[in-house]
């Protein structure tokens, strides 16, 4: 094909231009497997389960030459009781039952910490809502999808997505011109030569405000935190302790990182 007459260099300068989209690898999917794949993208019938619900959690793998069995054995033994689908070379599903005990987002997060040290390759995951598994179950799966993509491509990447997680840069990456003008105004210009100042705010309001926990992540000391908190306020008058106005400031340094 002509695929097989170009150089490696512009194939990946091709990916790069035209969002190259690997082939799918789903033709040699069987049972449980096969069946949750042609449920959710082809209209399939609802398969069996025990308590009629469940989620998705997706996996992107970030990396390259990595050995696909190994990688299937690895999921098997972190996700025993889940149906793995791989759809792609270094993109997959885990179907998981809702059951007593269901994998939490710490554990996603250890398992990709584990990924890179052992197979040196990172590896994100999307935890999907539990639903009941009936007919609108692929339409909510398949917004999920296409969650977990926007927010590969626009956040700094995670370990472990949720909805949760990603909604506030959602926002922050759709709002109008109106609106990014009176966060400009009103927050972002006292940022524009203190970039510091941003980092310190964005961090305190992620650590729920918690001023101590805040200048621990930022290795300084609780003094200096509480200085340039007063230096924001005295720039902006904006009280951080304000819940809608901390939601605001939040919201226009997601933008900023944005840009």
């Amino acid at each position: 094909s002509w695929l097989s007459d170009i150089s490696e260099s512009q194939l990946e300068l091709m990916k790069a231009l035209y969002n190259f989209i690997e082939q799918e690898k789903t033709s040699n999917l069987s049972g449980a497997a096969h069946s949750w794949h042609q449920f959710l993208f082809h209209n399939g019938i609802i398969p069996p389960s025990d308590n009629g619900r469940g989620r998705i959690i997706q996996f992107q793998l970030h990396g390259k030459d990595f050995d696909r069995h190994e990688i299937s054995e690895a999921l098997n033994g972190f996700f025993p009781d889940d149906i793995i689908i791989w759809i792609k070379d270094s993109y997959g599903l885990l179907v998981e039952e809702r059951k007593e005990i269901s994998e939490t987002l710490d554990e996603l997060e250890s398992i990709s910490i584990t990924f890179e040290s052992d197979f040196f390759m990172k590896v994100s995951f999307f935890a999907g809502k539990f639903q009941n598994i009936n007919e609108k179950f692929p339409a909510f799966f398949d917004v999920e999808r296409k969650l977990f993509h926007q927010a590969e491509n626009l956040a700094t990447r995670m370990k472990v997505y949720t909805f949760e997680r990603i909604f506030p840069i959602l926002i922050a990456s759709s709002m109008p011109q109106d609106i990014t003008h009176i966060l400009q105004a009103s927050v972002l210009e006292a940022f524009m030569d203190d970039r510091e100042l941003m980092t310190t705010i964005k961090v305190f309001l992620e650590s729920n405000s918690n001023a101590s926990l805040a200048a621990k992540k930022l290795y300084v000391h609780r003094n200096t935190l509480q200085y340039r908190m007063d230096k924001f306020m005295e720039k902006t008058g904006i009280n951080l302790k304000d819940f809608d106005s901390a939601v605001m400031v939040y919201l226009a340094c997601l933008y900023a990182d944005l840009r």
